[in-house]
């Protein structure tokens, strides 16, 4: 079958968008952390998708599980190909844009400590623990989505305040590493999306519209 001319250059514009944003998404470099890969984002399906491996942490099989109020989206433990544990956090915008997410509550971090990134240390967002995915605690709200993982990091590790996430050179997101409190426990790993910077990314915006093609369904950008 002959195809028109019109179609020919819509199919191939599609493409040359395809190719052109998923050339670019590039994420800016981050500073190793001991035992950790990552944090990474990638598009897929219509969702943004957060990946952080655990190198030293073995799971004995794979689970999914949703995130309270969040109505498609998900957290996938599974098993890393280079060994370990690699924990997926699938992430639909349109799931805060009810008028749940609109108002909320103040947060702190689990134990109670201020949020290292935030003036004041407080974080408005809604807050859902699940502890069957390694007791983690999801923030969500109409301005930011992110998450706390708890970890234990090496007494003598130091990072250096807070690293910004970059798609492009452009700022999606922090993320920080958090020491044990008094008490000798508390330390993990925080990493908090800023949404209108992910829905002002031209790259990202492209990306979450064509990944919900059927002929794009399970590829990741």
């Amino acid at each position: 079958m002959k195809l028109k001319m019109p179609y020919v250059l819509s199919y191939t514009l599609m493409f040359m968008m395809l190719f052109v944003s998923t050339s670019c998404l590039n994420q800016g470099e981050t500073p190793k952390i001991p035992g950790i890969d990552g944090p990474n984002l990638n598009i897929v399906d219509g969702k943004i998708l957060l990946s952080v491996g655990l190198e030293n942490i073995d799971l004995p099989g794979a689970l999914t599980l949703p995130i309270p109020k969040l109505k498609n989206s998900t957290v996938t433990l599974g098993t890393r190909f280079q060994g370990g544990t690699m924990i997926q956090i699938a992430f639909d915008l349109n799931d805060v844009e009810s008028d749940r997410f609109r108002v909320v509550p103040s947060q702190t971090m689990p134990d109670g400590r201020a949020f290292p990134f935030i003036m004041g240390g407080e974080l408005p967002a809604l807050a859902f623990n699940i502890p069957k995915a390694f007791d983690m605690t999801f923030y969500a709200s109409k301005r930011a989505f992110g998450f706390f993982l708890p970890l234990k990091l090496p007494s003598d590790f130091q990072i250096g305040g807070t690293i910004a996430l970059k798609i492009n050179g452009k700022q999606f997101g922090v993320f920080s590493v958090v020491g044990n409190n008094g008490e000798g426990e508390g330390s993990g790993l925080v990493l908090m999306l800023t949404l209108e910077q992910i829905r002002s990314n031209p790259d990202v915006k492209t990306l979450l519209k064509f990944s919900k093609k059927r002929r794009f369904k399970n590829k990741v950008f």
